[in-house]
C-alpha cells in the first residue's frame, strides 16, 4: 500500500548489446508494463542506447488503463520527447542539463511544456555542474532548477513549485 510506482523499468543496451539479451529484456519491459497496468500505477521507464526500441514498445504497451508515467534521465531530442509528451509522458530532468554538451537536452527543455517536467537526481550518478563527477544527491537538485529556470525564462522557486506539484500529481499525492 505504499508504493506509489513501478520503476525503473525499460531496456538498457549499454552493458547488453547481443540481440538475444534485448530480447530478454524486451520480454520483462512488457511484463512489467502490465503489471503497472494491473496495479493501476505510473512507472518510471529507464532506456539507455535504446531509444527506437524503448519507444515501440511504449507505445505498443500503452493501453486502456495504464496510469502514464516519466521518461527518466530523459536525454533524447525533441522529436522523441514530442512522441512521450504526445502519450501523456513526463520527461525526467537532471544533472545532465547543466553539462556543456547538453544543447540537445536544452532545446527539448525549452521547447516541452513546464508542467509535463519532474526533476530528478539519478542517485548516484550524474551530479550537475559543479558537481560533475562526484556522488549525486538530491541536494544538487537546486543546480538542475536554475538551469531549467534559465532556459524557461522564470525564477527557480517556479520551477521547484511547478515540478513538484507535477511529481504529486503524476504519483497520486494529495497535499
Amino acid at each position: 500500500p505504499k508504493a506509489v510506482a513501478i520503476g525503473e523499468i525499460g531496456l538498457d543496451y549499454y552493458w547488453h548489446k547481443e540481440e538475444r539479451e534485448h530480447e530478454i529484456q524486451k520480454k520483462m519491459f512488457r511484463a512489467q508494463m502490465e503489471i503497472a497496468r494491473e496495479e493501476k500505477m505510473p512507472f518510471m521507464i529507464h532506456s539507455r542506447d535504446a531509444a527506437r526500441d524503448t519507444l515501440e514498445l511504449v507505445k505498443e504497451c500503452m493501453k486502456e488503463g495504464m496510469h502514464g508515467g516519466i521518461i527518466h534521465c530523459f536525454s533524447y531530442g525533441k522529436e522523441m520527447a514530442r512522441e512521450y509528451l504526445n502519450m501523456g509522458f513526463f520527461l525526467g530532468i537532471g544533472g545532465v542539463l547543466t553539462f556543456k554538451n547538453a544543447r540537445k537536452l536544452a532545446e527539448t527543455v525549452e521547447y516541452a511544456p513546464l508542467d509535463r517536467l519532474v526533476l530528478e537526481t539519478d542517485c548516484p550518478y550524474l551530479a550537475p555542474v559543479p558537481n560533475r563527477g562526484k556522488r549525486n544527491s538530491s541536494l544538487n537538485l537546486t543546480y538542475v532548477a536554475d538551469q531549467l529556470s534559465a532556459i524557461k525564462g522564470i525564477d527557480r522557486e517556479t520551477v521547484e513549485k511547478i515540478t513538484w506539484d507535477n511529481a504529486r500529481r503524476l504519483y497520486g499525492l494529495q497535499p
